[in-house]
């Protein structure tokens, strides 16, 4: 197993944790994160391996907040701000997921009437029904004069 080579803040949205980075063997040689709350990332994007380039640090210690940050065991405002995205962020976010409407991908020239499926339902039932009173037909004998 790869030793760490650095530390990183994980990247989910949901963990606090601070990741170790290691270095995959072999042709690749990508980076990697192992986080003790969600496990193994080994995302090998051109974005995801320059994120962690550029975002390495050698120690935890080098990723923890500082005491004089915290008051009373919390974020300052100014941190609680920079969390925040702002709104431009978040509308340029919004236009790109609104949802688009689905083209009409049926081809059905105007005018034209469908069958329903009831209708069809029956004629399938009357050509199975003849096709049994035919199949079990007893053949007549011939006579013979």
């Amino acid at each position: 197993m790869a030793e760490p080579i650095g530390f990183i803040k994980c990247s989910e949205r949901h963990c606090n944790e601070i990741a170790e980075v290691r270095q995959a063997g072999g042709k690749r040689k990508a980076l990697y994160t192992v986080c003790p709350s969600c496990g193994t990332n080994q995302g090998h994007g051109a974005a995801r391996q320059k994120h962690l380039a550029d975002n390495l640090k050698a120690s935890r210690e080098e990723l923890t907040v500082p005491a004089d940050n915290l008051i009373d065991g919390y974020k300052s405002d100014t941190e609680e701000k920079a969390a925040i995205p702002s709104k431009q962020a978040a509308l340029s976010v919004s236009a790109d997921t609104e949802p688009k409407p689905k083209p009409d991908t049926e081809n059905k020239p105007k005018g034209s009437t469908v069958a329903p499926p009831v209708l069809l339902g029956v004629l399938a039932l009357a050509g199975a029904l003849i096709t049994a009173f035919f199949a079990t037909r007893k053949p007549q004998k011939e006579q013979t004069a």
